[in-house]
């Protein structure tokens, strides 16, 4: 399960990092308040190729995140489905060590 919280952590940090780089860029970006917004359409064309950019990479981490929760549930349920096996296996083991164990002492009996 160590194995699963690292890759959330991981996960988590990817998000961080990717959250303050955005936000780095859009306080660099001019907004419209600033005379380079209002300026010609190169300084709009390069905001919104900027925002684009963002946006993209945005939705592609996001993406990734829901593949990863996927993942991670996929594999509880494997997890779970395994205990239930291994219970499974050591109920059935302890019966048969309780069918030896009574044949046993029937051969004492009758041995």
């Amino acid at each position: 399960m160590s194995w699963l919280n690292n890759s959330l952590n991981t996960i988590n940090t990817i998000k961080g990092q990717l959250t303050n780089l955005a936000q780095e860029v859009l306080a660099e970006t001019a907004g419209p308040g600033d005379d380079e917004y209002r300026g010609g359409d190169d300084a709009l064309s390069a905001q919104t190729a900027l925002q684009l950019l963002n946006e993209t990479q945005l939705r592609q981490l996001d993406k990734a995140c829901e593949d990863k929760d996927r993942e991670i549930v996929a594999l509880r349920k494997q997890i779970t489905t395994l205990k239930a096996s291994r219970a499974s296996e050591d109920n059935v083991g302890g019966e048969a060590k309780s069918l030896v164990s009574r044949a046993k002492i029937r051969l004492k009996h009758f041995g």
